[in-house]
């Protein structure tokens, strides 16, 4: 059986996830598994190169949306790269400026 995996296209989405919320510089995307007891996928990745966070999601499908947004806990953790206005969920976010590294790059 072969691994599961995302998709740039996906990756970029969870960008635009985060980048609606928090003023992103570069993400490092880690590790991608399934819990194969819950059937969750765990996403793990680090901001801005020193700050370690993950997502959490029920179906793969989840990736496929560019208008969802997270909160990263804990709050305190993230306050200094939290926006002052947040990008409305229905607004593209522009992610050309983040530098990305690909989960297996």
């Amino acid at each position: 059986m072969e691994k599961e995996t995302l998709t740039r296209e996906q990756q970029d989405n969870v960008v635009r996830w985060i980048a609606r919320n928090y003023n992103v510089e570069s993400i490092e995307f880690m590790t991608f598994n399934k819990d194969l007891k819950t059937g969750s996928y765990h996403l793990r990745f680090k901001l801005n190169k020193d700050q370690h966070s993950g997502i959490t999601v029920n179906t793969l499908s989840e990736f496929d949306n560019s208008y969802e947004s997270v909160r990263l806990g804990a709050l305190e953790d993230f306050r200094d790269i939290s926006r002052h206005s947040i990008i409305p969920q229905n607004e593209e976010v522009d992610i050309s400026h983040v530098e990305v590294t690909y989960l297996g790059e």
